[in-house]
């Protein structure tokens, strides 16, 4: 949300951000319901910390929310009539009426079409289009071109939209300026910058020997990735039928379930294909820790200043070993069906890696619809996976890919994910 924050800031407008349960650096448990108050009670106590500064006005208030803090953000505006203004970026679905909340703006990408939607049925309860801002009964949707539930929040459009709607309820503030927001763009120039610097290091440290691998054949290296991925949602599907509440496995919200599913997925893959597993040798361990460190500080601690939490705290640091040793099986096997390919082939295995994650995990929200929210981040993986493959290529090793890509994805998906 700090795109946002930074473009009201600039423009003359005091902002609050706070993690909600269970996100981010809050410790609380994250509550399943958005209709109770617990969320909507971090938003208040948010609000009462920042009404002890001399900084906030607290009969001039507005408040913003995305995804699930737009549900959060529509029932304070209706619980809190006295909330100037309520913006909900990539609504949720929620009950209003077509007087509050007050001045309501709705914005949802044209890549979205889901919310898009949502957005014009919360319109429909609003009363449409129309209303008078100097009254708090202005409504107002808004399709942001060319953006999705993740883009979204890094559009300029999103951002000047959101602020003009501000300046239309409280006028233009005094000493308030134009910001851009392109942290996304030197958040990909610093990328790059560290995969320069980790291929250059690499470079330095002799190729292992190759010869005399015990080279499978391609179709089995094929079908152990199908069979694979199939498979794992299939065992937590039947799991699941037990009554065992897996979209919260290991204490996170389906984050726990990733690590499950990546670690059962591994296992079968292991059983499939049947590999020699060698023990890994010094220069291994040097590669895998070097090429996680880049991935580490490159995606991740640049990150942070971006669009994700990447330290964690204790109660999510606890799991990341254990997390790390249930995505090392599917790790190994990826790196070992593909370290043999040419250049070119490893791009083919890791679009073809791509795609079975993702239709694994497609069928895994088929089978367990409380899944659902994996589907937000699915367009994720394949980039994830890209820059582990770019940085650690398996034609390096196959340890060295196992243990970089089972360290770093379990960092991830911890700091992803919130906790229950």
């Amino acid at each position: 949300m700090r795109g946002f924050a930074l473009t009201l800031a600039h423009a003359g407008y005091t902002t609050v951000l706070w993690d909600f349960d269970g996100h981010g650096s809050n410790p609380n448990p994250f509550d399943f319901n958005l209709q109770s108050n617990g969320l909507v009670q971090n938003a208040e106590a948010a609000l009462a910390e920042a009404e002890t500064t001399s900084l906030v006005d607290p009969n001039r208030m507005a408040i913003l929310g995305h995804s699930m803090g737009s549900g959060v953000a529509l029932t304070y505006g209706v619980d809190h009539p006295e909330t100037a203004a309520t913006i909900a970026v990539s609504p949720v679905n929620q009950t209003i009426t077509p007087d509050l909340p007050h001045n309501l703006l709705l914005m949802a990408g044209s890549l979205e079409a889901q919310f898009v939607n949502n957005a014009e049925q919360l319109l429909n309860q609003a009363g449409g289009q129309g209303g008078n801002p100097a009254m708090g009964t202005a409504r107002e949707l808004f399709v942001v071109p060319n953006v999705e539930h993740i883009s979204i929040l890094f559009s300029p459009t999103a951002h000047s939209t959101a602020r003009a709607w501000l300046d239309k309820t409280f006028g233009s503030q005094s000493g308030a300026t134009n910001y851009t927001d392109r942290r996304v763009i030197w958040f990909g120039i610093g990328i790059l910058g560290f995969v320069i610097l980790s291929k250059a290091i690499l470079n330095i440290i002799p190729s292992a020997n190759q010869t005399g691998l015990n080279r499978k054949p391609g179709w089995l290296r094929v079908i152990t990735l199908i069979g694979a991925s199939i498979a794992a949602s299939l065992i937590l599907w039947l799991v699941s039928l037990s009554g065992i509440q897996i979209n919260q496995l290991l204490g996170l919200v389906v984050g726990g379930y990733l690590l499950v599913w990546f670690g059962i997925a591994g296992i079968v893959g292991l059983v499939i294909l049947r590999p020699h597993i060698p023990k890994p040798s010094p220069r291994d361990l040097l590669i895998g820790i070097i090429a996680f460190a880049a991935l580490w500080l490159g995606v991740g601690l640049l990150g942070q200043f971006v669009w994700l939490p990447w330290l964690l705290i204790p109660n999510r640091l606890w799991l990341w070993i254990p997390g790390a040793i249930l995505l090392l099986p599917w790790s190994y096997i990826v790196a070992e069906v593909a370290h043999s390919a040419t250049r070119l082939g490893q791009v083919g295995w890791w679009l073809y890696h791509s795609f079975l994650v993702i239709a694994g995990l497609y069928l895994a929200m088929m089978l367990n619809p409380e899944l659902g929210f994996i589907f937000i981040i699915l367009p994720l993986f394949p980039i994830i996976l890209g820059l582990h493959a770019l940085i650690s290529c398996p034609r390096r090793g196959v340890w060295p890919f196992a243990l970089s890509g089972a360290m770093f994805i379990s960092w991830l998906l911890l700091a992803v994910f919130p906790l229950q």
